[in-house]
């Protein structure tokens, strides 16, 4: 994980303040290209930096910068940004659909850039304009003192000097099947490689664990490659994850930490949660507590966590959203929707609240092999029976490495597992009267709130975020609304 920014035609000098509000991304070291008219630069974690420059690099008068990682098959000389630069002198700028890995870029070549952002948007992105100044950086909150428009960098794109955006296609290439029982298989295969893949460099010791279905099979894995892996929880008094993770790290015999909070700690955690979140839409809020007190837990063991995050979206795991949905062309459509907005609201949460605490994390699902595979899957083998059980296949294909308690159970979002879902509602009931939120439930951008909740978060991030930009980014969004 790293903080990337950068400046092209305006205030060269704002990138070093544009790092330093990505601080908390990587707070060991700042690196700056020594170019005069455009700059690029990033700011890295202290198990970064050891890593022979593997987050910038510079070759030839080419510069790189990266936040993310690559699982291409490289030289072991090789770094992640000088993989960058190598393809981009074989292949051009379109050797973004040729990496493997969750990340964001930008190269710099005599003052031309070229920028991308990997196809499902795990590592964040954005730009902004101002006079005749070209400004980006990895989160939005690094351009509001220097750019007056800013926008999102959309996911799966390229963007160069000369050409402006392109859309890029990842060449990718999974096995095919022809039976329900091959693609177990090749799932299974797919998940392992992938998790060998992100732990191969020893820096993931644990494993956020809510004890849901994606969280244990990951743990599971993860146990079978490196012994002593440990697992972080996080709860209420009385909280629904609590057991089911007790559950799983007492079969699978792991080291187990767990943080209670209260409500008074919420209180004080939501406007930093808020801040690092930069949304303030009620879901994506409610679970950005709970990961703020996970990313607080796992970082006084370690730097470095593997998250079961990915797996909801592209094997149709939200159950309610799925029951809403007429016939199986819908749901299909629906599966879409949520992957399409995944940048926006899990992945998002999961990326800024684990860089809160300065914490790095790994996303197993998200592995672009096993993004693939799960795209080639029929919808009716995701989804299950009347009561449209998700994510059946991946049930069905561990069933014999977990027990069946753990491999059948509900599906509990990480909010309402952990317990923050019910006092943030029980805050917002008692500061924000009835009369109070109907007369203000529309922003002034026109966005229409759905809860008291929804109104006390944006309160909140209106206090943090002054830039009119900033409330236009935030995905509040109806998956059955017509045009979403």
């Amino acid at each position: 994980m790293a903080g990337i920014a950068g400046v092209q035609g305006g205030d060269i000098n704002a990138l070093e303040t544009m790092l330093a509000s990505l601080r908390h991304r990587g707070p060991y070291e700042t690196w700056i290209s020594p170019t005069e008219h455009t700059k690029i630069g990033c700011c890295k974690l202290e198990s970064e930096s050891r890593q022979q420059r593997r987050l910038n690099s510079h070759a030839d008068g080419k510069f790189a910068v990266l936040d993310g990682h690559l699982y291409n098959a490289t030289p072991p000389h090789l770094s992640d940004a000088a993989l960058l630069l190598s393809l981009y002198e074989k292949f051009g700028p379109q050797f973004a659909a040729r990496l493997n890995g969750d990340f964001s870029y930008a190269l710099l070549d005599s003052g031309k850039l070229v920028l991308a952002r990997d196809p499902v948007g795990v590592k964040p992105f954005y730009y902004g304009y101002k006079d005749e100044g070209f400004y980006f950086a990895s989160e939005a909150k690094a351009l509001t003192e220097v750019a007056q428009q800013i926008k999102e960098f959309p996911p799966g794109y390229i963007y160069t000097t000369r050409l402006g955006f392109q859309r890029f296609t990842p060449k990718v290439k999974t096995p095919d099947f022809d039976t329900k029982e091959e693609a177990k298989k090749i799932l299974i295969n797919l998940l392992t490689e992938a998790l060998e893949k992100r732990m191969k460099d020893k820096a993931p010791e644990g494993v956020i664990l809510s004890g849901g279905l994606d969280s244990s099979i990951i743990a599971c894995l993860a146990k079978e490659i490196q012994p002593d892996i440990k697992a972080f929880t996080v709860t209420v008094e009385g909280g629904e994850d609590l057991p089911h993770a007790q559950d799983v790290a007492r079969y699978l015999g792991i080291k187990h930490y767990v943080y209670t909070y209260d409500e008074e700690e919420i209180r004080k955690a939501l406007p930093q949660a808020i801040y690092y979140l930069e949304s303030f839409e009620e879901d994506s809020v409610r679970g950005a507590v709970a990961h703020f007190f996970a990313s607080k837990l796992a970082s006084q063991y370690t730097g470095c966590v593997l998250s079961g995050e990915g797996a909801d979206e592209f094997l149709a795991g939200y159950e309610e959203e799925m029951r809403k949905a007429k016939g199986e062309k819908e749901l299909t459509k629906l599966i879409d929707k949520l992957i399409a907005v995944a940048h926006n609201t899990g992945l998002q949460r999961l990326d800024r609240l684990m860089a809160s605490h300065s914490l790095e994390f790994r996303a197993v699902f998200l592995d672009q092999e096993v993004i693939d595979f799960c795209r080639k899957l029929p919808t009716n083998w995701k989804v299950h029976g009347p009561e449209r059980k998700g994510k059946w296949i991946l049930r069905e294909a561990f069933s014999s490495r977990l027990p069946q308690r753990i491999i059948f159970q509900t599906k509990r979002p990480f909010g309402s597992g952990a317990g923050s879902s019910n006092l943030l509602e029980g805050i917002a009931e008692r500061e924000i009267l009835d009369e109070e939120f109907l007369k203000n439930r529309r922003t002034e951008g026109g966005l229409n709130l759905h809860s008291k909740e929804e109104l006390l978060y944006y309160r909140i991030f209106k206090e943090k975020f002054k830039h009119p930009s900033l409330p236009k980014l935030v995905a509040v969004w109806d998956p059955f609304k017509p045009g979403f």
